[in-house]
């Protein structure tokens, strides 16, 4: 078979999932019209020969890859890898690194069963990658014999779940491995050349982080994290709301803008490695960041103008690694970071780009600090080196870098300042005061203004201080 009888294949079952005028006899119009109960089984038989059809089609395109890569196409391409090739075709990044690792494993005759599965239609791509990946992962950290290879590699293979199949390779690995380091041997959970770490974009535009690491390693990122995720009361004096993930993500997240916010740090490509903000000229109005598109208050639907349906999306402020962001997290970011501010014009052409700085420099900071101890958000007070210095009067919108217009706060109070609806001004004491958000039940009734962490009495009475 080639590449014709390839795309008249793909033809012939395009032209069947496309529904006609005349509602002639076809899948689409089995779909449309499919009854419950008197159709259940041709629909079952019919998805089962999709799911077939689905996992014979992603073994030949994994042999396709491994092709690509033997026959030294990417080179004339000007490409790295298959993976290259296939994502200039259209495949997504995971599609084509899980296609190029299924390929390397059509080589390996230790897990035929895998591709053979495949090849069949009866094991999908995604769970004969996990079958794979999982193996790796024993093989990396015990020495199997051919027959303990074999039982580990059926056990992987009759999981019901990629998810399934990684947990079963871990505790296959916890069990095959050498406990402790008989015969020179290193123990697994001391080996630093296993560490691993990945960083992944989710459909959400999130990041997914993974980490592997060795006992000592684990040690000090344990260490490093415990005095950072202690629960913090939150204004009223409830207990911190927080999971304990989130106040292990919080502390990861202070512990990497600890590192950016130092100048002995290393450089990448010559220069310090800092947060790049690119903003569109179009999304600045008087000086300000503005959301790229308009809604009434309280509106949380989307309506473009008929002038924007066609236009380039790309009009909105984005991170140099994590892509677009809000204007409010555009706000976030510049209010106090090691930040290189581009603005582009409506070709994406940059028309200035500022300086890397500090917008407190660290004479003020400290001022802060002596004036706020910590974190200014009533019932925080974590350390000032745990803060971030905000403007009260955002920097993008004229406020200046003075005491008078800054306050501590720790990237959680930060944050919710910025996005939860609390407002915060300096006084005529010159101390930071803060405004919760409207009771959505009582929208019109007046909040009393509540006096910063270092501030705070044991009076009952409005505006105490």
């Amino acid at each position: 078979m080639d590449s014709v009888a390839l795309i008249t294949i793909a033809d012939l079952l395009a032209d069947d999932v496309t529904p006609t005028a005349t509602h002639e006899p076809n899948l689409a119009d089995f779909f449309d019209a499919a009854r419950p109960v008197d159709d259940d089984g041709e629909l079952l038989a019919v998805t089962a020969a999709l799911l077939r059809l689905r996992n014979t089609v992603d073994h030949a395109l994994a042999r396709g890859a491994a092709t690509i890569e033997r026959v030294g196409l990417p080179a004339r391409k000007h490409v790295r890898s298959a993976v290259g090739i296939l994502t200039e075709l259209g495949a997504a990044p995971a599609v084509a690194y899980r296609a190029a690792r299924l390929g390397r494993a059509c080589g390996d005759t230790t897990v035929g069963a895998v591709t053979r599965g495949m090849r069949d239609g009866a094991v999908s791509a995604e769970l004969g990658d996990a079958v794979v990946t999982g193996l790796d992962h024993v093989d990396d950290r015990a020495v199997l014999s051919e027959d303990d290879r074999s039982r580990v590699l059926h056990s992987l293979l009759v999981q019901t779940t990629p998810a399934r199949v990684k947990e079963k390779a871990h505790a296959w690995a916890i069990r095959l491995a050498p406990a402790t380091g008989d015969d020179g041997q290193v123990p697994v959970a001391e080996r630093d050349d296993l560490n691993a770490m990945t960083l992944d974009r989710t459909d959400d535009g999130r990041v997914a982080v993974t980490v592997d690491l060795d006992v000592v390693a684990g040690e000090e990122l344990s260490a490093a994290l415990d005095p950072l995720t202690r629960p913090v009361p939150e204004p009223d004096g409830s207990e911190d709301k927080r999971s304990a993930k989130r106040r292990r993500a919080d502390a990861f997240t202070h512990i990497v803008r600890t590192f950016l916010s130092h100048s002995d740090r290393p450089e990448s490509g010559g220069v310090l490695p800092h947060v790049t903000l690119t903003v569109p000229a179009a999304v600045v109005a008087d000086g300000r960041l503005v959301d790229a598109v308009a809604r009434p208050e309280g509106d949380q639907s989307v309506r473009l103008p008929r002038a924007d349906l066609d236009a380039d999306v790309t009009g909105v402020p984005s991170l140099g690694f994590s892509g677009p962001v809000s204007a409010r997290t555009a706000e976030l970011v510049m209010c106090d970071a090691s930040v290189a501010l581009a603005l582009l014009d409506e070709h994406g052409v940059p028309l200035n780009v500022g300086r890397e700085k500090r917008l407190f420099p660290p004479g003020l900071r400290k001022a802060l600090a002596i004036r706020d101890h910590g974190c200014a958000f009533p019932g925080c007070g974590l350390p000032p080196s745990w803060c971030d210095a905000h403007h009260a009067e955002h920097w993008e919108n004229g406020g200046p870098t003075c005491l008078d217009n800054g306050v501590l706060l720790c990237r959680r109070h930060h944050t919710l300042i910025h996005h939860g609806g609390w407002q915060v001004f300096i006084g005529h004491d010159r101390h930071p005061w803060f405004v919760p958000p409207a009771d959505p039940d009582h929208p019109k009734q007046r909040t009393e203004p509540i006096p910063s962490n270092s501030r705070r009495t044991l009076t009952l009475l409005p505006g105490a201080a």
